[in-house]
């Protein structure tokens, strides 16, 4: 437990060495800037539209005429404008993940490239997934993730609860895609399988925190790289030895 604990401090401070240079800085600031534009003009463009849509689909006039019971209407009012708040942040949430993972998919090789040559020079990559059996696995990773969207979807509007609900499901997520996007690059498909049975507890003790920082305001811009890094260490390091 102790050398699993001191391993997992030095992946991260190696990496959080690696995160201020030159390279995997561009590669941090990059696409975060593609991913706030992108998103921003979503927001900007759709979000009061889809926000009055919405409400103008959902709104139910009961007609009231007694003065004393409008504040019916009105209560009826503010749930359903309070769901569509909660609702639209909910997709917000979700897209800005799979977007973010869809461009650590990208930036995965680089990174591992860097890390290696930089750190673990004699260390072999071997890699053996094709690039079309890479998307069909991400394929039904992210449809297995909207199925689990959808099952826990009534517990998302219950007061608090619903906010660490959606954890469960993104922190899946989080943790399966890049931890194929780094150990496919490093090892070969039987490999990368037997590590992931056999260090899962290793490899939870870093993605768990990872995710915990990519929740944190500012912080978390810089998270899809960091974790690709310290991940990246991780791997190149339990292979090296």
């Amino acid at each position: 437990m102790q050398e699993q604990l001191a391993q997992t401090k030095h992946c991260f401070a190696l990496a959080r060495r690696d995160i201020f240079t030159p390279y995997l800085l561009g590669l941090t600031f990059l696409p975060l800037l593609f991913a706030l534009i992108f998103l921003g003009t979503i927001l900007y463009l759709f979000g009061s539209t889809w926000q009055e849509n919405l409400y103008g689909l959902l709104h139910w006039d009961l007609n009231l005429t007694i003065s004393w019971l409008t504040w019916i209407q009105s209560s009826l009012d503010y749930i359903i404008r309070t769901t569509i708040v909660v609702f639209l942040a909910f997709v917000f949430l979700v897209l800005s993940l799979l977007l973010t993972l869809i461009i650590c998919s990208f930036l995965a090789p680089f990174v591992v490239n860097f890390v290696r040559n930089k750190h673990y020079p004699t260390t072999s990559l071997d890699g053996d997934t094709s690039t079309i059996a890479s998307i069909l696995s991400l394929i039904g990773v992210y449809l297995l993730y909207l199925f689990f969207l959808i099952l826990l979807l009534p517990f998302y509007f219950i007061p608090f609860v619903g906010s660490f609900v959606i954890l469960l499901p993104n922190f899946w997520l989080f943790s399966k895609t890049l931890v194929a996007d780094v150990g496919e690059g490093i090892f070969d498909k039987s490999t990368l399988k037997h590590i992931k049975q056999e260090q899962k507890g290793r490899i939870r003790s870093v993605t768990l925190p990872l995710y915990g920082l990519s929740l944190i305001p500012i912080i978390g811009f810089f998270a899809p790289v960091f974790a690709l890094t310290t991940l990246s260490h991780l791997f190149l390091s339990l292979k090296s030895s």
